[in-house]
């Protein structure tokens, strides 16, 4: 009985949940469901590394990127927490593509999903990695500004969430938040890799003297913690960007006051599943933003 009342709950919550998206009745995700759904997988996540010896085994290659053991674990948790609240949902995710769960289903709503952002930090031990889940009420022309709320999980315990037009959050404290003690702006600058890089940025960072350099290897986390106030900015000029890896934390930032933006300073306009393959500039300060706009717009310098 005790199962029954708990789905009947549910499916009452629904019905005062909806609300009508493009003339039709859709099902209205709070961002306290969003906050359990990634709270669960991350202690999934956990529990899963503690058990499982090679979670990091390499089970699919692509171009860009590869697909391991712990990243499909993720993406099929993610499946058990939607199946839990008979929930069915497109899902656009870096392991499985832009598909529908359960295959077959009518859509209520879209998840924009990272399973494993940071994954070669995950399979080192490194314990900078996190899973990020945006929402949005839409089920077809998914943009970045129809997002409406994300959660970005850290595996070390953080969690960074954002409803739009309700302010960004940490651990339930207000973004950004006053730092004493900090006598230097960071950034982190994603160069590796890249075909081309700016004469500029290079001279920057070789003659930056007063300032801090960290890159995390988790863009999630970074963008995340620009909103916090931690890190001044981040940059990626080596075009492997996808509308997957930074949803979640770009809808945080922009709740925070923040900005983000291609390198060309164009705004994130394109379907979230159709984004690749772009570079990046993230600040929470309009001048700060201004100052590495101007830095990636210089000429730049081959590097092959």
């Amino acid at each position: 009985m005790r199962g029954i009342n708990a789905a009947q709950s549910r499916i009452g919550n629904r019905i005062n949940k909806q609300i009508c998206v493009g003339g039709e009745i859709k099902y209205k995700m709070e961002i306290e469901e969003l906050l359990e759904i990634s709270t669960a997988l991350r202690d999934s996540i956990r529990s899963y590394i503690a058990e499982t010896a090679d979670y990091g085994e390499i089970i699919v290659r692509r171009a860009q990127d590869v697909t391991r053991k712990i990243d499909m674990f993720a993406e099929r948790e993610l499946e058990r927490e939607l199946a839990s609240r008979n929930y069915c949902a497109r899902i656009i995710s870096e392991e499985l593509g832009d598909h529908v769960y359960p295959k077959g289903g009518d859509p209520e709503f879209t998840l924009i999903f990272d399973p494993i952002d940071g994954s070669t930090n995950a399979i080192l031990g490194i314990p900078l990695f996190c899973s990020s889940i945006a929402y949005s009420p839409n089920v077809d022309h998914v943009t970045f500004d129809n997002l409406q709320a994300s959660v970005v999980a850290t595996i070390y315990g953080k969690t960074y969430y954002a409803e739009k037009g309700s302010n960004a959050f940490v651990d339930g404290k207000k973004l950004p938040r006053d730092f004493k003690g900090k006598t230097k702006p960071i950034f982190s600058i994603y160069t590796y890799g890249a075909e081309s890089i700016p004469e500029s940025l290079i001279q920057f960072q070789k003659g930056a003297k007063k300032v801090i350099f960290r890159v995390l290897g988790s863009i999630a986390i970074e963008i995340c913690l620009v909103a916090e106030g931690v890190i001044d900015a981040v940059m990626d000029v080596r075009g492997l960007i996808s509308g997957y890896d930074i949803a979640g934390a770009a809808l945080i930032l922009k709740e925070a006051g923040g900005i983000v933006t291609d390198s060309g300073g164009e705004k994130l306009r394109s379907e979230v599943g159709q984004m690749q393959n772009i570079d990046l500039v993230a600040a929470l300060e309009p001048e700060m933003y201004r100052k590495m706009l101007d830095t990636l717009s210089s000429k730049k310098t081959d590097m092959a």
